[in-house]
């Protein structure tokens, strides 16, 4: 049989103490650079665990290499600092724990880009562009006081960064022309895009169309606690950033051109959607003003919903308000669903990000 090649998995977090030399490795190398049996030190255990020695064994290592005081001070010194060093490397790797546990959720969009850390904690740091958690948490609490300043939902600070940070890093990758908002809003206004409206796939291939215009989409998985979709301008070039949060396509689409209506109508401005079509009364304008551009586009404005939610009749179907309002049954059924009008029959479709993470 040939050999198998063992793989060995990463540690979440390594713990610093075992980068540490104890006295008895000290010792131990001492007694080899002096052609000396450690084996007649007489213990039980091996000389390299051992992390502190007696004064008594201290005084017999002394007798066998024919040394001094000099060296017995040396070693009591050697594990008194190694004492020392345990102690802070002791509380670094809690801490890291702990750190890491906060850290954890954001694994899945490192898109096994960043693997050369000692342990999962460092990829993360590399992830994120930074040295130390601590300039994690404190990017993190900044992307976060923006969002509640726009939003009336919780946030998981962290998780929005790194949301964000893959957003960034996929930008990077890219090659954006200059921004023509006039190209985009005749391709929006066209409606060639409502020929794939039905189509996932096709779905996934808009960041290539959007190019042509000067905007840069980039599809990120839902984390726990972030966003619908974001707009961030670099450079005079938009990035739009949406997720694939309730894995539906028709709420993908609300989003995108949600998004969209940022961009067209919002330029220049950082903005963080944590809820879509909330119509409740501390709904800011710019966010209404999103709303009802997506709803024109999508929905030739705003009848559809009100009919829904008026349940001004006994029954509704996707069929009926496609027709009654000119727009494919998937839309229709989003606002179906929205009201939990019979949800279980409506026509629903699935989109999953993750895709691009694999």
């Amino acid at each position: 049989m040939g050999d198998t090649q063992q793989i060995i998995e990463k540690p979440n977090v390594v713990n610093p103490r075992t980068a540490l030399c104890t006295v008895g490795e000290e010792l131990g190398d001492i007694f080899r650079a002096n052609g000396v049996d450690e084996a007649k030190m007489g213990l039980r255990t091996s000389l390299t665990k051992k992390e502190k020695l007696t004064d008594n064994q201290i005084k017999r290592a002394c007798r066998l290499l024919n040394q001094g005081e000099s060296l017995a001070t040396y070693l009591r010194n050697f594990q008194k600092e190694y004492e020392r060093k345990s102690k802070l490397a002791s509380a670094a790797y809690k801490k890291a724990k702990k750190n890491y546990a906060r850290l954890k959720g954001v694994l899945p969009l490192l898109k096994n880009e960043f693997e050369d850390g000692l342990d999962r904690l460092d990829d993360i740091l590399d992830f994120f562009g930074v040295d130390s958690e601590e300039e994690v948490f404190a990017g993190a609490d900044s992307a976060a006081a923006l969002f509640r300043k726009q939003n009336n939902v919780r946030v998981d600070p962290v998780n929005l960064k790194a949301w964000l940070r893959r957003g960034e890093l996929d930008f990077q990758k890219m090659n954006i022309g200059e921004y023509d908002a006039q190209a985009l809003r005749k391709w929006i206004e066209g409606r060639e895009w409502q020929r794939i409206i039905d189509s996932a796939d096709d779905f996934l291939k808009l960041p290539e169309k959007l190019m042509e215009f000067g905007v840069a989409l980039v599809f990120v998985p839902f984390i726990p606690r972030t966003v619908y979709g974001a707009v961030r301008w670099f450079d005079g070039k938009p990035l739009v950033q949406v997720s694939d949060r309730d894995k539906d396509l028709a709420t993908c689409w609300f989003t995108l051109f949600h998004e969209l209506g940022h961009v067209l109508l919002h330029h220049n401005e950082e903005i963080l959607d944590g809820e879509l079509n909330d119509k409740g009364g501390n709904t800011r304008r710019k966010e209404k003003e999103a709303n009802k551009f997506a709803n024109e586009i999508l929905f030739n404005g705003d009848n559809l919903r009100k009919e829904v939610f008026s349940r001004s009749h006994d029954t509704l179907s996707a069929s009926y308000l496609a027709a009654k309002y000119d727009v494919p049954r998937l839309l229709a059924s989003y606002w179906l669903i929205k009201a939990q009008y019979q949800p279980y029959f409506q026509v629903r479709k699935q989109v999953d990000f993750a895709l691009f993470y694999q």
